[in-house]
């Protein structure tokens, strides 16, 4: 078991380097999985970390219609191993058959979802895959026959930061092929395999500048950022299990994360760079510009879909209950809703749901517009 975990690992961070988009690694992400863990058909999602809404899907042996149904359950209805509530969990991994005591015929999902689509006989295992405090994708995994057991959820568990973390690149590498003009935009450099500058984006080039250290001024790039590009090439040589992430100071203030990922094409060792100034997580222009939130009320939201209550809401803002209670009713009234559940369904199946179905990926027509 130990040996097979270990393997498992170097599994993921070879394909975390990789440098998939967000289909590849999650085709990749669960063929790998299912040499791991046995199930019958999984759902992946990419979440938008400021509002743990899903963007987009990739699933196997499930259908839109049986997506949508999972959706609803999602939002709509009281159930066990929520993915927001996991995304704030201590061990972000949960068995449907251990949440209910194995009464599964507790969990709404189960008898209404599950049990309709030949699963009557099964389990599911669901977990939220974060990289930082940021949640970037979950997972669910669905037996027709047998329960998940411990160790099942023992080794997603241990796989979750790489999942967490490959799911996040894969998303950044959509995300930059926006424009690269906008404020904070992650930059990107192509390095060579003796490390010389294939390309650089104007954003790359413009953080370069703004990071501390000891070498920008004796060497073409910074040491740190051929460091990080070194571990990738050892990563996906199976020389090392380190992920290839480094966090550098920013001269203005805040944190520059690099990462860098093997690139297919001609010539080897050639290795992206990704350099993404770490901000806070925020609403989505596209919300903001259909109700006038404001930006406390933007906040309010955000927190909200994260599951907070109105006890931790006024705890993590530094307000009273009731001027929580009033934000709260100032956003209902411009959404339209009469309760935070509703406002979450709201959100989603107006915004986020049309694009999941069609397949809209992160990065595309407004996803993560103001930072993520």
């Amino acid at each position: 078991m130990v040996k097979l975990a270990i393997e498992g690992r170097q599994r993921f961070v070879h394909l975390v380097h990789r440098g998939l988009n967000l289909s590849g690694f999650f085709d990749a992400a669960d063929r790998t999985l299912a040499g791991l863990v046995q199930f019958d058909s999984s759902c992946w999602l990419s979440l938008d970390p400021a509002t743990l809404l899903p963007t987009s899907h990739f699933t196997r042996e499930i259908g839109s219609d049986h997506l949508m149904e999972l959706a609803a359950n999602e939002f709509l209805e009281d159930d066990v191993n929520k993915f927001a509530g996991l995304a704030r969990a201590a061990r972000p991994v949960a068995i449907l058959s251990k949440a209910t005591r194995g009464e599964l015929q507790r969990s709404p999902r189960f008898t209404r979802v599950l049990a309709p689509h030949g699963y009557e006989d099964g389990d599911e295992l669901r977990a939220t895959f974060l990289a930082g405090e940021s949640a970037w994708g979950c997972v669910a995994l669905h037996r027709r026959r047998g329960r998940f057991e411990d160790r099942d959820a023992e080794v997603v568990v241990d796989l979750a930061g790489c999942i967490g973390e490959g799911i996040r690149r894969a998303i950044l590498s959509t995300v930059r092929a926006a424009d690269d003009g906008e404020l904070d935009q992650p930059g990107l450099i192509l390095l060579r395999g003796d490390d010389s500058v294939e390309s650089m984006t104007p954003a790359a080039n413009r953080w370069i500048g703004e990071m501390f250290d000891s070498t920008a001024d004796s060497s073409t790039l910074p040491l740190i950022v051929i460091s990080v590009a070194n571990k990738a090439r050892r990563a996906c040589a199976g020389l090392s299990e380190e992920m290839a992430s480094l966090r550098v100071p920013r001269v203005t203030g805040g944190w520059f994360l690099l990462h860098a990922s093997l690139l297919p094409g001609d010539g080897p060792d050639r290795v992206g760079v990704m350099i993404d100034p770490v901000r806070e997580p925020q609403i989505a222009a596209l919300i903001v510009d259909a109700y006038g939130l404001s930006q406390r009320e933007r906040e309010v939201t955000r927190l909200v879909l994260h599951g907070l209550s109105t006890r931790d809401l006024a705890d993590e803002l530094h307000v009273s209950a009731y001027t929580v209670q009033d934000h709260l009713k100032s956003i209902f009234a411009k959404v339209g809703v009469r309760s935070r559940r509703e406002l979450v369904a709201q959100l989603f199946f107006h915004h986020y749901a049309p694009r999941l179905e069609n397949g809209a990926t992160p990065g595309s027509n407004g996803w993560f517009a103001d930072g993520h």
